[in-house]
């Protein structure tokens, strides 16, 4: 029988032989990471060791040694409450003063408004700024503030300035799960940054990448922009050296198990049929903790109340952890015994666990969460199953071995799971357009001849960064994001955004009693709900004191009743002929729910139908289009007919400018005529 499971030996980082900080000893890479920081000749470091091997401290050292002010982001607010509760750590370790460092995004603004009552949310982040020597936020925010968003008016230009004043250099981690929209963002950022401080030499801003895996875009476009980088590594082994290397990954047990989308072969059913198993490693290891991490909200919100109802009478507590769970039940799920999350903690969050249960659908996902084990060394055993489609399994069982080294198993997980698309022409078609964006809002604000001088400079920076010939880019780019921005500003409002538009978030009142957002389709494929008018559940949060500015302006107003056992197939449909759309992202209005049939479906129509919707449309069947292009299993695209009985495949929002850039020179299937 072929092997399922192996033995994971466990890893040893390289020490550097002499740099100390108070009583730490840094890790090779971290040395590293300083000493490129304090080279003059570069502006990008990129530190790509491995999970759990200090790359935080690492990007934190200069601000530590050197008492420089900086930015560090992190994608999820998870995240953010993660790394600052792990600054004052550094500071008793290194036996260096940090303080004050403070974080910052919206639910924290909207707070310091209450407390300081004041109606300026402009002010309260300018505030933070010049305040703090570390603020740790998201990069959605400094992409808004950088991009010249945040605020009105002429004000809008005021916290780029501030932010420069104030910070020496940015950190962006876990910089390796973002598309290539943020990478064109963020790539928008350090142009602007740079072209700001190119002269001067002494504030010439730097910027930190942390990075389970290279990013081949990124580089490219910053050695097209002339913008000096360096990459580092860890150095490590499977055994200890003398005092040399530091144990950063316990050994473990990993087993590959085959689960699928059918119900009697899905996650839910092996995690149903292993209960007992749990259990019984529970019994036999006390003081054991476990994780189990899936992609579907839904999915772990119905094995939580499943494992709930069973462990809970043993003793043996369960937490949830989702973008569905509220901030206070997000903490305590990581002090209970086991805990059931999504994306919410596999990026990046540090918590001791040593069982592990986890779906994975992509390499980046696998590695992201079996990352998550092992970490911490106080346990007396590791052990991980792996829930993956049946051709993975197949080929881990033609590569595996009884035992491997950590590195080799990353490496077999590159070649067993396909390679996801890179959207490499999303560049030149829309991540032009995306950088005219900011040239457009100074080129709005040009009052004085100096601004025009910085405009000339950016423009010219983007020229270097994006041109791939010797014809200009940005001058056409700025005519299409103008004439786009007059016939189709909604599509303008994706390429503006982070992470994309929400124009499908509603309120809810979920089971657990809780108000919060999530979007639409979800919903319908896996919920039942009733209806809300808006002023019963405003008047629910006033009575809550929640903040109201969270829950104004909601496409919809609902309440959960339940969450069903199996998912819902959506089906959407448009009461005209789509022929003449296919292939191009295009502006869609009269989208309608065609099936499931909610009992609210009339009134959930009503409000739909109404909205203009940047969207794709194609003739090639949504499993098709998958498989063919590479999206990946969790790319979100829907079924759609029209009025003439047509079937076709539909995305929506930054998704739709994603696929635009697959299907932009494709014609339909048929003799069907194309908009051009």
């Amino acid at each position: 029988m072929a092997l399922t499971s192996l033995h994971i030996l466990p890893v040893y980082s390289k020490l550097h032989p002499t740099a100390t900080i108070h009583t730490v000893r840094l890790l090779q890479h971290q040395h590293e990471t300083l000493e490129a920081f304090r080279n003059p000749d570069i502006d990008v470091i990129t530190n790509m060791a491995m999970t759990g091997d200090g790359k935080s401290l690492a990007a934190y050292l200069a601000a530590i040694q050197d008492q420089l002010h900086v930015i560090a982001m992190y994608p999820t607010n998870e995240l953010i409450s993660d790394q600052y509760a792990a600054l004052p750590s550094y500071e008793q370790n290194l036996g260096i003063p940090i303080k004050p460092f403070d974080t910052m995004y919206s639910e924290k603004i909207t707070q310091l408004m209450r407390l300081h009552q004041s109606t300026n949310r402009l002010e309260e982040v300018r505030k933070l700024l010049v305040k703090n020597r570390m603020i740790l936020t998201n990069p959605d925010l400094l992409h808004l503030i950088m991009s010249h968003q945040y605020g009105w008016e002429h004000l809008r230009k005021e916290l780029p300035v501030t932010i420069g004043a104030f910070f020496d250099y940015f950190i962006f981690d876990e910089f390796h799960i973002f598309n290539v929209p943020q990478v064109i963002a963020i790539i928008n950022i350090l142009g602007y940054l740079t072209t700001g401080y190119r002269d001067k030499a002494r504030e010439r801003k730097k910027f930190v990448f942390l990075s389970a895996t290279p990013n081949t875009q990124l580089h490219t476009l910053l050695q097209r922009g002339g913008i000096r980088y360096q990459s580092i590594q860890g150095t490590y082994r499977s055994s200890p050296q003398g005092e040399d290397y530091r144990c950063i990954l316990q050994a473990c047990d990993l087993e590959f198990h085959e689960v699928s989308q059918e119900r009697e072969h899905s996650t839910e059913q092996w995690i149903e049929e292993h209960l007992e198993t749990l259990l019984h490693f529970f019994i036999h290891y006390p003081g054991s903790k476990a994780a189990i991490l899936v992609s579907s909200v839904a999915t772990a919100r119905r094995i939580y109340t499943r494992i709930k109802a069973y462990f809970e009478p043993y003793g043996i507590t369960v937490g949830e952890n989702t973008g569905l769970t509220n901030r206070e039940e997000r903490e305590l799920s990581r002090t209970r015994d086991i805990l059931v999350g999504t994306s919410t903690v596999d990026v990046g969050v540090d918590f001791h666990i040593n069982y592990l249960i986890f779906e994975a659908s992509s390499a980046g996902t696998f590695l992201q969460r079996f990352g998550r084990l092992g970490r911490h060394g106080e346990f007396p055993i590791y052990r991980a199953h792996a829930l993956v489609p049946r051709f993975v399994l197949e080929r881990v069982q033609a590569q595996i071995t009884d035992e491997m080294e950590r590195e080799a198993l990353n490496k077999m997980i590159y070649d067993v799971f396909p390679t996801e698309q890179q959207f490499s022409q999303y560049c030149s078609l829309w991540g032009t357009v995306q950088a005219a964006q900011v040239v457009a809002e100074l080129q709005s604000q040009r009052k004085l001849d100096a601004n025009q001088a910085f405009t000339d400079a950016l423009v010219e920076q983007y020229e270097r960064t994006y041109a791939t010939g010797d014809k200009p880019v940005m001058s056409k780019a700025l005519k299409k994001y103008w004439r786009i921005h007059k016939e189709a500003p909604e599509i303008i409002q994706e390429l503006r955004s982070f992470r994309g538009q929400s124009p499908l978030s509603c309120a809810v009142w979920d089971t657990d009693n809780h108000l919060k957002t999530y979007e639409l389709f979800f919903l319908l494929s896996n919920t039942e709900f009733e209806v809300l008018d808006t002023f019963t559940f405003m008047q629910e949060v006033r009575a809550r004191g929640l903040e109201e500015r969270t829950f104004e302006k909601q496409l919809l107003y609902l309440k959960i009743h339940d969450y069903i056992p199996e998912r819902l197939q959506l089906i959407l449909q448009v009461p005209y002929d789509i022929t003449p759309f296919l292939n191009r992202i295009q502006v869609l209005h009269g989208i309608t729910i065609q099936s499931p049939h909610p009992v609210w479906r009339d009134k959930v129509n009503f409000k739909l139908k109404h909205l203009k919707l940047p969207a794709i449309v194609t003739d090639i069947e949504r499993a098709a289009l998958k498989q063919k292009l590479q999206l990946g299993p969790l790319f979100p695209v829907y079924h759609l007919h029209d009025v003439t009985g047509g079937r076709y495949s539909i995305s929506f929002g930054q998704e739709a400018l994603l696929l635009d850039s697959l299907l932009f020179f494709r014609k339909p299937q048929g003799d069907k005529p194309m908009l051009l």
